[in-house]
């Protein structure tokens, strides 16, 4: 296929992506005025962003969008890959720890306990074909590689919950990485991880219908915790395949995992217990200091694009010793921001 007929072909897969926003916004709305009928609502508690009670498992709108859409995928190509079966088996013990979660509550320890039992069922299925998830210039292999794939798939999870903590951020965060990371599989020719990274993130772009402030319902614990798996098995898809390279999914999600792992560890350093519900993350004090959730969250997309977005396109064409000097100019801002912030800390 030659660059016209790639960008041909790209923008008419951005062009289905917009097919889909439109049905997941139309699709969200049902779903809020289920929650509303059911009484299915978000009451605020110490980690909560809002001082209303809003309808909740608004994600159902992403996760059945995405799992309906894959579904239509496997039947229109014909693909022999494990990766579809990886993400719906490990995606629904994560989607069932959320939902029960959401609908009643499960202790912090035992959804803990699920996740990795997700994570498991991954590696294991990868099996020899494992490499740790680091960027191009490390490729360790066995238990080293077992172990770090579990902790990174654990830590997508979580992370991804706890970055969902005001409005719009964690889907506007899917929106970017989707359509950053499918197009670069695009163009490295993984067709079927384009479509299903573009599809996660124009189905997070119709979701922003209701979720952007001031938000009408929210995710929920089964949709971020999908979103933190998906990620997990698409950026292991794309490192094995060699079609995203793992610098270039890890600049994309800096801020997602500078923030909560500086928080997590300052806790840590405290004394604090890190399975609390808290309020002490950066994006929660820039909150608490009179930034309304929307420019915060505006904020944080506008560092996405304009920044780290670049740079992960850039690592994609740098030698490997380069690309990790994009990975150092992702992080170090991103830690900078945190800890100014006072992630982890009290106001």
């Amino acid at each position: 296929m030659n660059l016209d007929g790639t960008l041909l072909g790209f923008a008419a897969l951005l062009g289905a992506g917009a097919l889909v926003a439109l049905w997941t916004a139309w699709f969200g709305g049902r779903v809020r005025r289920w929650a509303l009928r059911e009484n299915l609502l978000d009451v605020p508690n110490e980690r909560s962003g809002h001082t209303t009670a809003i309808p909740r498992v608004g994600g159902l709108s992403i996760v059945l969008t995405v799992i309906v859409g894959i579904l239509g995928l496997g039947l229109l190509i014909p693909m022999e890959t494990p990766w579809f079966w990886i993400l719906y088996v490990s995606g629904t013990l994560i989607i069932g720890a959320g939902l029960i979660d959401d609908l009643a509550h499960l202790s912090a320890r035992t959804r803990l306990l699920i996740h990795i039992l997700a994570a498991l069922v991954i590696v294991l299925w990868i099996g020899s074909e494992l490499t740790i998830v680091f960027p191009q210039a490390a490729n360790v292999t066995g238990p080293v590689a077992f172990a770090g794939v579990l902790i990174f798939v654990v830590w997508n999870v979580n992370a991804y919950n706890f970055m969902d903590g005001i409005d719009g951020l964690a889907a506007a965060q899917a929106v970017v990485v989707g359509l950053v990371a499918g197009g670069i599989a695009w163009f490295n020719g993984n067709l079927p991880l384009a479509f299903t990274w573009v599809l996660v993130g124009a189905a997070s772009a119709g979701f922003l219908r209701w979720n952007w402030m001031p938000a009408k319902i929210f995710m929920g614990d089964l949709c971020s915790g999908f979103l933190g798996i998906t990620f997990a098995v698409l950026a292991l898809w794309g490192k094995l395949t060699e079609t995203v390279p793992t610098t270039a999914f890890l600049i994309l999600m800096a801020v997602f995992y500078t923030d909560p792992a500086l928080t997590v560890l300052t806790r840590l350093i405290r004394r604090k217990n890190i399975f609390e519900a808290h309020r002490d993350f950066a994006f929660h004090h820039a909150v608490r200091k009179g930034h309304s959730h929307g420019k915060v969250t505006s904020a944080i997309l506008l560092i996405e694009v304009l920044y780290l977005a670049p740079l992960a396109i850039t690592a994609t064409r740098l030698a490997s010793t380069w690309s990790l000097v994009t990975l150092a100019a992702a992080y170090l801002p991103t830690i900078g921001l945190a800890l100014y912030w006072k992630a982890g800390r009290d106001l």
